[in-house]
């Protein structure tokens, strides 16, 4: 009866708690995914921007810094893109983002070069393929017509540029701390397929040798088990600029997850909501350029790694109506089972997808470190915008938005 009691009571509790209107965590989105935010990168403190943004909000609601101060600074080499780029097609002007993007890690390319497409014969012959890369084809730009062959991997290549073809064009972080020589652009195979002969380039790259961000790290103090925490974890940077005015907002990946860790953070800084464990709420930088900032974290952990019970990262959680994936959930059953069980109980999620471990967001060093750790992400055709300059607040749904932070406060309540 008593447990019947708690969890009636506790019922009510999460549906006022979600009566606080989800513009609260879409103003968060709003923000954060701004154009004033850069694209919370590594141009123009973009990055930077977002963390006094994030720490002021904490500071307002009351929840306290992890340890003496909210920020974790820590620094790599990252490489830039701050000023305008243009790239043409036989003179013709092809737009950034939308039609190509340039690998992060290439240096400053100016001037117009020959394409040189190869024959078909060297995507499945040894012979004809060994033969033509050892060609010299400095001052043209080879395009990567043979789909069998990974012409990047060639460091012995002599070209001043790569074309690679590609469905999909986005652009991405993780390989832009270093430069190197060859410039390699990424196109979409619908401008390719025309056989261009030619390629126009105009773009000057800026080298960062130390680029110094921040981890954003705050907790709520629990009620009966002070040294034992619950974690979530989101990475608040993005992309930033690939070129003035080419600003990757980030609305979904991952200004949603970080509105939501927000969102938690402030329904457990009422006095009438603290939970029984302590409630940590890392935001992490450079997860973009390779999850560098949690695993900062974990080599230089504010609280003991031993100490956390379950940690949950979010990472992409905009959409929902086709369900809840749990990335490490088979590794992790016991924080999966009390999740289904929680879904099972409501009815949020029509599916929740438990799957094996995958080293693709901030959950990964936690995970390798033994800390029971999963990553939520939803799933939903009606928002699918991923690194490209459409992925915006005004357009994300939050199908499902309110229906995870239910589930997330009952499960902080119940696990």
């Amino acid at each position: 009866m008593k447990c019947l009691t708690f969890t009636c009571i506790l019922f009510i509790v999460i549906q006022t708690a979600s009566a606080q209107n989800i513009q609260i965590p879409r103003a968060f989105i709003n923000t954060l995914a701004s154009p004033e935010m850069q694209g919370r990168g590594y141009v123009n403190n973009g990055d930077k921007r977002a963390a006094l943004y994030i720490k002021n909000e904490l500071q307002i609601m009351g929840v306290k810094p992890l340890s003496e101060k909210y920020f974790q600074e820590f620094s790599f080499p990252m490489n830039t893109f701050p000023r305008k780029m243009e790239v043409q097609l036989d003179h013709n002007n092809i737009e950034p983002v939308y039609d190509y993007v340039v690998a992060p890690e290439c240096k400053s390319a100016k001037g117009t070069f020959e394409l040189h497409y190869f024959p078909q014969a060297a995507d499945t012959v040894d012979a004809v393929y060994d033969s033509i890369i050892k060609l010299d084809y400095t001052g043209k730009y080879i395009v990567d017509n043979l789909p069998n062959r990974e012409f990047r991997t060639e460091s012995s290549l002599k070209t001043s540029g790569i074309i690679i073809s590609r469905k999909s064009v986005y652009w991405w972080a993780s390989t832009g701390h270093i430069e190197v020589g060859k410039t390699v652009i990424v196109i979409s195979d619908s401008l390719m397929s025309l056989k261009p002969e030619t390629i126009t380039v105009n773009f000057k790259n800026k080298f960062k040798k130390k680029h110094t961000t921040q981890n954003v790290l705050a907790f709520i103090e629990g009620t009966q088990i002070r040294d034992t925490f619950l974690v979530f974890t989101a990475h608040y940077d993005h992309l930033g600029l690939m070129g003035k005015g080419n600003i990757f907002r980030g609305a979904n990946d991952n200004a949603s997850g970080t509105a939501m860790t927000m969102w938690l953070a402030k329904y457990f800084s009422q006095p009438e909501n603290k939970p029984k464990y302590s409630v940590a709420f890392l935001l992490f930088a450079g997860e973009e350029s390779g999850l560098l900032g949690s695993s900062y974290f974990v080599d230089n952990p504010q609280i003991p790694l031993s100490q956390i019970k379950g940690l949950i990262n979010l990472d992409m959680v905009g959409s929902g109506s086709e369900g809840l994936s749990i990335v490490n959930g088979k590794a992790n059953p016991e924080i999966s089972q009390t999740i289904q069980v929680i879904n099972d109980k409501h009815d949020y999620f029509t599916d929740i997808r438990i799957g094996r471990g995958s080293c693709n967001s901030d959950h990964c060093y936690f995970d390798k470190a033994g800390v029971p750790s999963v990553f939520l992400f939803t799933r939903g055709k009606e928002f699918t915008e991923y690194h490209n300059l459409d992925d915006v607040p005004e357009d994300l749904p939050l199908t499902k938005f309110d229906e995870l932070y239910k589930l997330l406060i009952e499960w902080v309540y119940t696990y």
